[in-house]
């Protein structure tokens, strides 16, 4: 089986810098689309908030087919990752339908788009040692550190201005940290069904699980942690 350190170092020069610049076209032109469709609100940030749900999940039993597990560990693959990703989106589901509520969308996205891009760059310009190579072999420290501090940054700053008083500074240094998890945890899954990406949906990104990886990993740390607060 080729893994992605494998694929990756197969492609010539030219066609790395190509994908590079099909990445930046794309989110050229999906990040403004999205953030006007949230912006405008219900119904159509519903409507908007659904198509990316269902594609969401047609990614993920993608994924669960694909994957060569044993059956009763392909089961519980199953079941845990459809909990992990209903909880995630049963979260958001609530702000896609309040006329204030992409306040908190636009903040959680700044915060795990920053939090993707510094480790990125970071991981990119200093390289260094591996932080996960068993499970993303281009995934560096340097990336992990400069995805924190960007992150933290562009969090604590975006809750400032958008959600004032709800976030501490502690709390948004645990939610960028989940964030990077969840890049890693998306990472492994795709490595469980033996796939590069989770779809070729977004040109130059993959699909909509490679994407909202991290997205979805701070989704989810809120939602229980609304559990068990108001439990």
């Amino acid at each position: 089986m080729k893994t992605e350190r494998d694929v990756l170092a197969q492609q010539p020069k030219f066609r790395k810098n190509k994908n590079f610049q099909t990445r930046l076209i794309s989110a050229a032109f999906l990040i403004p689309l999205s953030l006007g469709l949230i912006y405008i609100g219900p119904p159509i940030s519903l409507i908007f908030g659904g198509i990316i749900i269902l594609c969401l999940f047609i990614e993920w039993g993608l994924l669960c087919f694909k994957s060569p597990l044993p059956f009763f560990s392909k089961l519980l693959f199953i079941i845990l990752g459809t909990f992990y990703v209903s909880l995630s989106i049963y979260w958001i589901i609530p702000y896609l339908a309040l006329n204030e509520g992409w306040k908190f969308i636009f903040w959680l996205l700044f915060l795990v788009w920053s939090t993707d891009s510094f480790a990125y760059l970071g991981g990119s310009m200093m390289g260094g040692p591996k932080l996960a190579p068993s499970i993303s072999p281009n995934k560096t420290w340097s990336g992990f550190m400069t995805g924190m501090i960007g992150g933290v940054l562009v969090g604590y700053s975006a809750g400032l201005w958008l959600l004032p008083g709800i976030f501490s500074f502690v709390a948004i240094i645990a939610l960028v940290f989940v964030a990077q998890a969840g890049d890693l945890l998306e990472s492994q899954a795709k490595r469980w069904s033996q796939v590069k990406d989770s779809s070729s949906l977004i040109p130059g990104h993959g699909g909509f699980l490679d994407r909202l990886d991290s997205f979805l990993a701070v989704s989810f740390a809120l939602a229980l942690w609304q559990i068990l607060h108001l439990s």
